[in-house]
C-alpha cells in the first residue's frame, strides 16, 4: 500500500517508543494514552519518520558528529521496532548515517543567533502575566527588540512572544520565560520550518502526500494548532520560502477584530 501520510515524531514521542521498546512500563496515565495513540499510527498507509527528533538530538544541545550518529542508530533502531506495518526511513536513515550527521552537526537554520538573543532579552518582559492596560507598550518593547536583533516583526519567535503577552498559556509552556532555554525554545520554533522542508519535498512527489507532525509536547502542539503552513516551496537558490499564517485565536484574550488588528501592526513593521 502506499503511504498516503507522513508522521514526523518529536523528541517525546520518541523518547515514549524508546522506553516500550525497552520494555519499560509508561509512567503515568497521560504517557500510557500517548503510547496508545503511537501505536494507532502504525498502518500500512502511513510512514513514520523520527528525522525531527535526530536533528534536534538527545543531549538537549548541540551534537558533535559522533553523538548525532550514534543518536540516529538509537532512535531508527526503536523506530523500526515499534511500527511493524507503517513504513520507516529506518533503513535508509542509517545507510546515511555518517552524511546525515555531518549534514545536520555542521548546519543550523539562519538567523538561529538572532533569535536566541532575542529570546534571552524579551523573556523578561513576559516573565510575570502582564495587565491589559499595559499590553501594549509591552508589545512596543517587544517588537523593537525584534528589530533591533535583526528580526522581522511577524518572525515566529516573537509571535510566540506575542500569544505570551496576549494570554496564551500553551504559547507560555514552549518559552518558560522564568528561565527560558535557547536550545530547547528553538528547537520547537525551527520545528515549524523543518516540517516545512518536509512539505516542500513531499510537493515535488507526483503522488501528493500529507505531511503531519507529531508532537507530545501540549503546550507546543497547542500553539500549532493556530499556526499553518502556507505554500512551502524551495527557491532555485536551494532555499526554503514558505508563509506562515497565524489564526486570531492565537490571542486568546484579544477580541477578533483586536487581533487582526495587531496581525496588521505587525505586518507593516515588517515591510518597513
Amino acid at each position: 500500500m502506499e503511504t498516503e501520510t507522513l508522521f514526523l515524531l518529536d523528541r517525546n514521542a520518541v523518547s515514549l517508543i524508546k522506553d516500550a521498546v525497552a520494555g519499560r512500563e509508561p509512567p503515568n496515565a497521560k504517557k500510557q494514552a500517548d503510547l496508545v495513540t503511537l501505536r494507532a499510527l502504525d498502518v500500512p498507509q502511513h510512514s513514520i519518520s523520527a528525522l525531527l527528533s535526530i536533528m534536534e538530538g538527545a543531549r538537549g544541545n548541540a551534537d558533535s558528529i559522533g553523538e548525532k550518529v550514534d543518536c540516529l542508530i538509537e532512535e531508527t533502531d526503536a523506530i523500526a521496532e515499534f511500527f511493524l506495518r507503517a513504513r520507516t526511513d529506518s533503513v535508509y536513515l542509517r545507510v546515511l548515517s555518517n552524511l546525515v550527521a555531518q549534514i545536520f552537526t555542521g548546519s543550523r537554520e539562519s538567523q538561529w543567533d538572532e533569535r536566541a538573543e532575542f529570546l534571552v532579552k524579551a523573556a523578561p518582559l513576559v516573565v510575570q502575566k502582564i495587565a491589559a492596560r499595559k499590553r501594549r507598550g509591552v508589545e512596543n518593547e517587544l517588537v523593537s527588540l525584534a528589530l533591533e536583533t535583526s528580526l522581522a516583526a511577524n518572525d515566529a519567535i516573537v509571535m510566540l512572544f506575542l500569544a505570551c503577552l496576549y494570554g496564551n498559556d500553551a504559547a507560555r509552556k514552549v518559552i518558560k520565560p522564568t528561565e527560558p532555554n535557547a536550545y530547547n525554545v528553538l528547537s520547537d520554533v525551527h520545528a515549524i520550518s523543518r516540517v516545512g522542508m518536509v512539505k516542500a519535498a513531499a510537493r515535488q512527489i507526483s503522488r501528493p502526500i500529507k505531511v503531519r507532525f507529531h508532537t507530545l509536547d501540549e503546550g507546543l502542539r497547542d500553539v500549532l494548532k493556530h499556526v499553518d503552513i502556507v505554500r512551502p516551496r524551495f527557491t532555485s537558490a536551494g532555499g526554503l520560502a514558505m508563509q506562515m499564517r497565524y489564526g486570531l485565536r492565537l490571542f486568546p484574550e484579544l477580541a477578533a477584530t483586536e487581533s487582526i488588528a495587531l496581525l496588521q501592526r505587525l505586518e507593516d513593521a515588517a515591510v518597513k
